[in-house]
């Protein structure tokens, strides 16, 4: 509990966060940076590569070619 009141909260009520829940739920969230979200994807992906076959795993994503690789590092 020490900790806890450290911690900047995201919401100002409860309420709030119940609600914010719901609309993320629902699939009707805050816009996504199209770019922010194919790096994250490509992070998961790499991620899933190395607890499938081990290793460290990268992605590089080249915009230009439309092209991402995931590749051992």
């Amino acid at each position: 509990m020490a900790i806890r009141h450290q911690i900047t909260r995201r919401y100002a009520t409860r309420n709030e966060e119940i609600v914010a829940g719901l609309r993320e739920a629902a699939g009707a969230g805050p816009p996504v940076d199209p770019m922010m979200l194919v790096k994250r994807k490509a992070a998961e992906l790499s991620t899933a590569m190395a607890l499938i076959h081990g290793g460290e795993w990268s992605a590089q994503i080249d915009h230009d070619f439309r092209l991402i690789v995931i590749r051992p590092a």
